[in-house]
């Protein structure tokens, strides 16, 4: 892999996995337009490292608090022998981002290999960014005059938010366009919607990455150097910081519809290209 074929992915990466239009999709695509060996695509798992820490300088207050709360409740657990999730937010943050990690975590398990089989043909990732530009324009109606805050979700909401996530494994299902509109969709508000599914990838992304370690760990040598690795690394954190400020503000004025048109645009011009230039 060159320096720019890592710094296009890396772009790519930062730009798709927070606006709501598939990095995965879109990964899958560029891999197999640009004809890039099958051992670069391990490499998207260091795409993805870059992508938790632009989630962390995005949102670092609640992140840290979070991380707080966590540690707390595990010493109250010990203490008092409660986690006293109702003390503060960020404990019931805590609660509501674990129950809503569990489907895509169980799914992933299960199905994860047998899903990337089944549905790796760029034809149904074209499908789905299709269906993608369906969800965000849905979830821009519905979202318009929701006021529940995140830690007003409740325990059966985050776990319909989850259930979001774990269909986004299908390549071209945008994870950040899925889980804000499972949030919109259950009443959560707007900007609430957009940071609990940024913040929700957290345990998505590091659970993956850690699953697919032996696949960096192979990269040694191989199709990818180091400079590479490091010029996607972090072409994906400062493009993915940059995104996540872009979609709050889209979020916030009632723009996801380009979104939606974008999908399509792609979705057709893959289909257009798979069957009648293939």
């Amino acid at each position: 892999m060159t320096i720019f074929e890592a710094f296009l992915l890396g772009l790519v990466q930062g730009l798709t996995e927070f606006l709501p239009v598939s990095s995965s999709g879109h990964l899958a695509i560029l891999q197999t337009y640009m004809g890039l060996e099958e051992g670069a695509l391990a490499f998207t798992v260091m795409l993805h490292a870059g992508s938790l820490i632009a989630v962390f300088l995005a949102y670092r207050k609640s992140v840290l608090a979070i991380i707080k709360a966590l540690v707390d409740m595990v010493v109250d657990l010990f203490k008092e022998k409660s986690l006293m999730i109702r003390k503060d937010k960020y404990r019931m943050y805590v609660v509501l981002l674990f129950i809503a990690s569990i489907p895509a975590g169980i799914a992933g398990i299960l199905f994860g290999d047998a899903i990337e089989k089944i549905f790796s043909s760029v034809i149904v990732i074209a499908c789905m960014l299709l269906a993608t530009g369906v969800l965000l324009i849905i979830g821009e109606k519905i979202g318009k005059n929701n006021i529940k805050p995140i830690d007003r979700l409740g325990f059966k909401n985050a776990l319909i938010v989850g259930v979001f996530q774990a269909l986004a494994l299908i390549p071209g299902l945008s994870r950040s366009g899925t889980t804000m509109v499972g949030g919109l969709f259950r009443g959560m508000k707007k900007e609430d919607a957009v940071e609990f599914s940024f913040l929700l990838s957290l345990p998505a992304v590091l659970g993956a990455t850690l699953l697919k370690l032996k696949d960096i760990v192979g990269l040694s040598g191989g199709a990818v150097s180091a400079g590479a690795m490091a010029i996607g690394f972090f072409t994906a954190v400062i493009v993915g910081y940059l995104a996540i400020r872009l979609l709050v503000l889209v979020v916030k004025k009632d723009r996801l519809k380009y979104f939606s048109y974008y999908c399509w645009a792609v979705g057709i011009a893959v289909l257009v290209k798979e069957i009648f230039f293939k």
